[in-house]
């Protein structure tokens, strides 16, 4: 039989890859370069193949920041040099849950249990652990995108 390991030594590489992968890391040079008001208009909703698609609450925005791709690009390699993302795309999806009306039907948690208020606070206060501002800064976007909830700032 073997060895008994311990927990966080199973997992340490597991989490690596969660919080090192292209995924994460494009995400986290996308909320890192727009800041903190184009981030609360939009959402990363998927990334393949170099692209990273990007939700946005209104088509304004979409058109806007299509038109700021390169610039956006450019302080994204800026942040992170060898993040993976060549281009991005840029959908209108409708505001962001919380910003003052009802998500569409299509954004709606199905079948997923919500977290409680402890273990929102629990996730929280880890993400603000994690001692990089940009992947705690993704770990709360994802959070308060999978929660349907407005972005909390770490505590």
């Amino acid at each position: 039989m073997p060895e008994p390991r311990r927990l966080g030594d199973v997992l340490a590489g597991t989490l690596k890859g969660v919080t090192s992968g292209d995924q994460a890391r494009a995400y986290s040079a996308w909320l890192r370069a727009v800041g903190p008001e184009v981030a609360a208009a939009t959402r990363p909703r998927r990334f393949a193949r170099g692209q990273l698609t990007v939700g946005c609450e209104s088509s304004v925005w979409a058109n806007e920041l299509t038109y700021l791709t390169a610039i956006i690009l450019e302080k994204m390699a800026v942040i992170d040099p060898d993040h993976p993302v060549k281009r991005l795309r840029f959908e209108a999806v409708g505001p962001s849950p919380g910003q003052g009306s009802e998500a569409p039907a299509s954004n709606l948690q199905r079948g997923r249990r919500k977290l409680t208020d402890t273990e929102l606070d629990e996730a929280l206060r880890r993400a603000a652990e994690l001692g990089d501002e940009g992947l705690g800064a993704a770990v709360r976007a994802a959070l308060a995108a999978a929660l349907e909830r407005p972005r909390e700032e770490s505590p």
